[in-house]
């Protein structure tokens, strides 16, 4: 995901999103990479799973008031807009994420 498409893709879709905004040189991003992509095949089909290069975006990561990586934010289905972004604040494991955007 970039900047140029963040607003079609989680905006023009009724879809539940779960994004994670990191920097490519973060430690703790390195970390969660795999089990990112985890999540993202276990929930295929019920939520969409993205990340975004903040350090590339900032506009974007701007708009959502990341102040440090990775960042998660969530995205209810239905019609969304910067103000429906809820900040995710739980375990970083493949399964904590899945049980949570369930």
């Amino acid at each position: 995901m970039t900047a140029d498409n963040f607003d079609d893709l989680v905006y023009g879709d009724k879809n539940a999103w779960f994004i994670e905004f990191y920097a490519p040189w973060c430690g703790h991003c390195q970390r969660l990479t795999p089990e990112w992509a985890a999540l993202a095949t276990q929930l295929k089909g019920e939520v969409k799973v993205a990340k975004i290069d903040a350090t590339q975006a900032q506009e974007i990561a701007s708009r959502f008031g990341v102040r440090g990586y990775p960042t998660i934010k969530f995205f209810k289905p239905g019609q969304k807009d910067d103000s429906t972004a809820i900040d995710y604040e739980g375990g970083r494991s493949e399964q904590a994420m899945a049980d949570w955007a369930r």
